[in-house]
């Protein structure tokens, strides 16, 4: 065993191993610190809320989106044991990503053939900023570096014992399967990792290392590697048929809309360099210093095996510990370049080469500190000077996921304000959703979604059937689109506004619109007042509800029909009002809750139109109900040819 100094007696394997276990607290408390500081990112949002769905809609979302479905299911089940919260879920990103350290300092040992070199590589692993970064963020980023380095380590096993260790514990078949099905079922750019990982250690499997490994078939050599493949494929197999055809789908959708077509792979594998040394602080800096403690490293490499004091490793074991996190970095810097021509690149999608930047890191320590100590020492206070900002800023910030404007707690301030336990709020978008679920009490509405907004369009007969669904339910419904009226959304709204009954309408921070909707229990009666007109507009039909309960929503119904072009957007207004001529509740809008201003109404054509009159829950009696026109500008109200100022269609009891 390798000396920690030259005049240090040899420590004894085990100390190498509580020194590991120091190393992964030090990791753990990297990623508490300011857990739960900073607000949930868009992100995180869209985590909670997709975590916390039905496992069969987990499942079909989950397929339209561009990740698999492994950690929403871990993450939804630990929100339904612990509950919903901001800390919760991101200290469960903790848990995930801390296995991630005892696994790189036994592949450390294993590939550099050094439990000092082990050690190094937990550290590199407990300190480097993606890791930390994303070892702090509720998304799959945490969890798929772990199944990387299991996967790495058991392939390493394999490939260098063969069948003489297939039944050893843990038993190296087993990890290699789970690692790499789980890193396949985390994150799909984990495939460029795990490829690099199957070509060298087939190739470390066939070159052999002893004269015993040299008389055995080739079969014996790379036969348990290969079987181990095969059975992580075989498990990965169903969701890959389900889920890969429907995303290459939307990516062939998408390519020719996407601006990355108009820039190189080249360029990408540039911005995918500083991504993967979260050098957004550092800059170039950051990536070159990397760089540069790897070619000392192999300077001294190359001194070491030249020294007769040192002890000689073979050839081989240092090609392999110097291929192997190449092969890997390359792979994922090619492949994730070439995938954001018709998508994108983000740091994140690189995090399965960031154990290999560990490990290739640790390589290069070890060599300086076989050749000077004082070297290693001069590279470690390096590489921590000109990461400094980016550890103690960038990595605890989280702001690689903010779209401004962001304010994650408006969501539940506009809904709890005005909302009632027995509604839900229907959101466009899952990201809001999460938002509103971590802040979300027991005495607001409940949730749930219609998927118009990037990143997964729903086809529209499936949120139709889920709305409908859940009106036979709630009697009063929100409508919260985020965007607005932008993209799918208007078609979303159009819908919601043509088949039931809006009561309220306003605007929130970020464009979003807050529809408040009421659903007719009945079907409606035919009300009075067919035939009255304001000019060139006629009332051809009015239904409304006959009774409702104290707190509903009544339904009014209208048909329009305009005689001639209508000069000006005159507003429609339904009041509900009580015995003593107090208004209850009331609704103004023109047709279509605003959709269809006056002035664009078809001459001659019948025009639907509803409204909602939002009741108080302790009101109880006779409502009578009044429609009529007035000009926005002035509130001035506009004259029926009778001379009337509001016609009344009809009474409804609340009881």
């Amino acid at each position: 065993m390798i000396s920690l100094h030259p005049f240090v007696k040899r420590p004894h394997a085990a100390l190498w191993l509580w020194i590991a276990v120091a190393v992964t607290l030090a990791g753990f408390v990297l990623r508490m610190i300011r857990l739960v500081d900073v607000p949930p990112r868009w992100d995180e949002g869209w985590s909670v809320a997709h975590a916390s769905l039905p496992i069969d809609e987990l499942l079909v979302i989950t397929a339209a989106d561009v990740h698999p479905p492994l950690y929403y299911l871990l993450l939804g089940g630990w929100q339904e044991a612990f509950g919903v919260s901001l800390a919760g879920a991101r200290y469960l990103s903790v848990l995930m990503s801390l296995p991630a350290i005892p696994l790189a300092y036994g592949t450390g040992r294993v590939l550099l053939n050094s439990p000092r070199a082990g050690v190094f590589a937990a550290a590199l692993t407990a300190w480097l900023p993606l890791l930390v970064y994303y070892g702090a963020v509720i998304r799959m980023y945490a969890l798929a570096p772990s199944f990387v380095l299991l996967a790495t380590w058991a392939a390493l096993r394999l490939a260098v014992s063969g069948r003489q260790i297939t039944r050893a514990r843990p038993n190296p078949v087993l990890a290699f399967v789970v690692g790499a099905a789980g890193a396949m079922l985390t994150l799909y750019h984990a495939a460029w990792a795990l490829a690099a990982l199957g070509i060298c250690a087939t190739w470390i499997a066939l070159r052999g290392r002893t004269a015993e490994r040299g008389a055995q078939s080739v079969w014996a050599r790379i036969g348990p590697l290969w079987a181990a493949i095969a059975l992580a494929a075989l498990v990965f197999a169903p969701w890959a048929i389900y889920a890969l055809p429907q995303l290459y789908g939307r990516a062939v959708a998408e390519a020719g809309a996407n601006i990355g077509q108009q820039y190189s792979v080249a360029y990408f594998i540039e911005i995918g360099l500083i991504g993967l040394t979260l050098s957004q602080r550092a800059g170039w800096p950051g990536v070159l210093v990397s760089g540069i403690i790897v070619l000392a490293g192999l300077s001294a490499a190359i001194l070491n095996q030249r020294s007769p004091s040192q002890i000689r490793h073979p050839k081989s074991k240092m090609q392999d510990a110097l291929l192997l996190p190449l092969l890997i970095i390359v792979f994922t810097l090619v492949g994730v370049a070439v995938a954001a021509r018709h998508w994108a690149l983000n740091a994140r999608m690189l995090i399965g080469a960031a154990p290999a930047l560990a490990l290739w890191l640790a390589w290069a320590f070890e060599q300086l500190a076989r050749w000077r100590w004082p070297a290693a020492v001069v590279a470690a206070l390096a590489l921590a000077g000109v990461y400094a900002s980016t550890s103690a800023g960038l990595v605890y910030e989280k702001s690689l996921e903010v779209f401004d404007p962001y304010n994650p707690h408006t969501y539940h301030a506009n809904l709890a304000a005005q909302g009632r336990p027995s509604d839900v709020a229907i959101f466009n978008v899952l990201s809001p959703a999460g938002f509103y679920a971590l802040d979300r009490y027991p005495s607001s509405p409940a949730w749930s979604y219609a998927l118009t907004w990037d990143p997964v369009i729903e086809p529209r007969a499936r949120w139709e059937a889920r709305i409908q669904a859940l009106a036979r339910e709630h009697p009063r419904f929100w409508l919260v689109l985020y965007r607005g009226l932008a993209g799918s959304n208007g078609d979303l709204r159009g819908w919601v506004d043509s088949n039931f009954y809006p009561a309220l309408a306003q605007w929130g921070e970020e464009e979003v619109f807050y529809g408040l909707y009421g659903v007719a229990q009945g079907e409606l009666a035919t009300g009075d007042g067919a035939g009255s007109r304001w000019g060139d507009l006629e009332l051809r039909q009015a239904r409304l509800a006959v009774a409702v309960r104290p707190g509903d929503v009544v339904p009014v119904a209208f048909v329009w029909r305009a005689l001639a072009p209508l000069p000006a957007n005159l507003k429609i207004f339904v009041h509900a009002v009580d015995a003593h001529g107090v208004v209850v509740a009331q609704h103004d809008a023109q047709p279509l809750n605003d959709l269809r201003p006056m002035t664009t109404l078809p001459v001659g054509e019948h025009v639907s139109d509803r409204h909602g009159l939002a009741l108080p829950e302790g009101f109880a009696g006779r409502l009578r109900i009044l429609v009529g026109l007035y000009d926005p500008a002035t509130g001035r109200r506009a004259l029926t040819v009778s001379g009337q100022d509001a016609v009344t269609i009809g009474f409804v009891e609340v009881r």
